[in-house]
């Protein structure tokens, strides 16, 4: 029985949240031979104010690049399409 704990920055959608369970469920039972009603899966929204890299808060980079948090999710998707 798999219990995944999965922190992801705050302001995605309930719908990409879905997908990521959804993902996260399919990985667990095709590699860890289980059923999908096994896997339990915790997601925690972090604020921006709550994460660092590098010394950083991550609101501050935010800011220096002039994104809003919906800016910045929207970056990265297009990314993420981009390489697939």
């Amino acid at each position: 029985m798999p219990v995944i704990y999965a922190h992801i920055l705050e302001g995605r959608s309930d719908e990409t949240k879905r997908a990521y369970i959804r993902a996260l469920t399919e990985v667990s039972v095709k590699h860890l031979k289980c059923s999908p009603e096994s896997v339990s899966i915790i997601l925690t929204d972090m604020p921006f104010t709550h994460y660092a890299r590098g010394g950083k808060m991550k609101m501050d980079e935010l800011a220096e690049a002039g994104l809003t948090v919906e800016e910045f999710h929207a970056r990265e998707a297009r990314v993420a399409k981009e390489s697939l």
